[in-house]
């Protein structure tokens, strides 16, 4: 082959160590584009700061790069990297991009926009957009936007927007937006949406929107919306509107709403609207509005209107009494409607029947206002 067909063929494959591709006045002013690449029409191996490639690719430190598809191999964080897109594989010390899609391995793997693909942050993975797909970064997940599908955090998950899939935060997952799938926060899981699915937070679930699903929280879950599911908090649940479902409260289950299910709380079950279905706690059945089911309060139990069978070990205060009611102290302050039993039993107005040593009716005529054993107005 004659020399002059070697040098074109050379010219053709190999550019040389000053920049091969196309600038134009402005990039030279900023960027150095210099590498020795070996292919044809930015296609191949390519040694430096390519502005574009596809296929492999070798570099110490990126700076602004237009497009990469294939495999880059990067040494170093960007000086720039805005604008830029990696498509395939991005290995390094700290691979950074404008959006990544595929497989980034590094220390710590940083994008401007989205990441999308396997995220393997052997530190850190950040992301100013989205991020979605296999997640990892062994100290933390940090997401501007979402952070969707296979996620773990060695110590947290933070993000802007939501976080979606199956989500583990050694200490703690912290959305701006939902988090939603199972979740799992060593510390917690805070919430600024909702909380929907399987979420265990090692101390606490914290909500500002709903809690939907299975919830555990080591010591409470707490909602400024609804709590719907099976609710277990070893300390207490709280919740600014409704508690719904399968609900326990170590020591209290609170609610400025209403309290619908089967509902435990080992000192209180304190409800402002109302407390239904099957109700138990060994300290204190409360509600400003409708108590209605089988209610088992320890000491007292107290409820404007109360409806179906209410035990209580010490005593019950109720305004209006619909069904039957056990304690030491019955003391009904307006009207009952069915039994009372107890050692004293007091109704402002009796419609039924008192059983106890003291029965007090105040709507009955003398003698028959207080009597032993038994009173009665049918």
């Amino acid at each position: 082959m004659k020399l002059r067909q070697i040098i074109l063929l050379m010219v053709i494959f190999c550019t040389n160590f000053f920049s091969g591709q196309e600038t134009n006045e402005n990039e030279k002013e900023f960027y150095s584009y210099h590498s020795l690449d070996l292919g044809y029409a930015n296609t191949g191996i390519s040694f430096g700061n390519s502005k574009s490639w596809n296929g492999i690719r070798f570099n110490v430190i990126d700076d602004g790069i237009n497009e990469i598809n294939g495999i880059n191999f990067t040494f170093w964080q960007p000086e720039d990297f805005s604008g830029s897109e990696i498509n395939g594989l991005a290995i390094g010390v700290a691979p950074a991009a404008g959006d990544i899609n595929g497989v980034a391995v590094g220390l710590g793997n940083i994008v401007d926009y989205n990441i999308y693909g396997i995220n393997l942050g052997l530190l850190v993975s950040v992301a100013g957009g989205d991020m979605a797909g296999l997640n990892f970064g062994t100290l933390a997940l940090v997401a501007e936007s979402e952070i969707n599908g296979l996620n773990f955090g060695g110590l947290a998950q933070v993000s802007e927007r939501g976080i979606t899939g199956i989500n583990v935060g050694g200490l703690a997952l912290v959305s701006q937006g939902s988090i939603t799938g199972i979740s799992f926060g060593g510390l917690a899981l805070v919430s600024e949406g909702d909380i929907t699915g399987i979420n265990i937070g090692g101390l606490a679930l914290v909500s500002e929107g709903n809690m939907t699903g299975i919830k555990v929280g080591g010591l409470a879950l707490v909602s400024e919306g609804e709590m719907l599911g099976i609710n277990l908090g070893g300390l207490a649940l709280v919740a600014q509107e409704e508690i719904y479902g399968f609900n326990f409260g170590g020591l209290a289950v609170v609610s400025y709403g209403e309290i619908k299910g089967i509902n435990i709380g080992g000192l209180t079950v304190t409800s402002s609207s109302g407390i239904m279905g099957l109700n138990f706690t060994l300290g204190k059945l409360m509600t400003d509005g409708e108590l209605k089911g089988l209610n088992f309060g320890g000491y007292k139990t107290e409820a404007f209107e109360a409806t179906g069978l209410n035990v209580s070990v010490g005593w019950t205060e109720i305004y209006t009494l619909n069904g039957f009611s056990f304690a030491g102290y019955n003391k009904i302050t307006g009207e009952q409607n069915g039994l009372t039993i107890g050692i004293v039993n007091f109704a402002e107005f009796l419609n039924g029947i008192q059983i106890g040593l003291i029965n007090i009716a105040e709507n009955n005529p003398a003698p028959f206002k207080i009597l032993p054993i038994i009173n009665a107005n049918l």
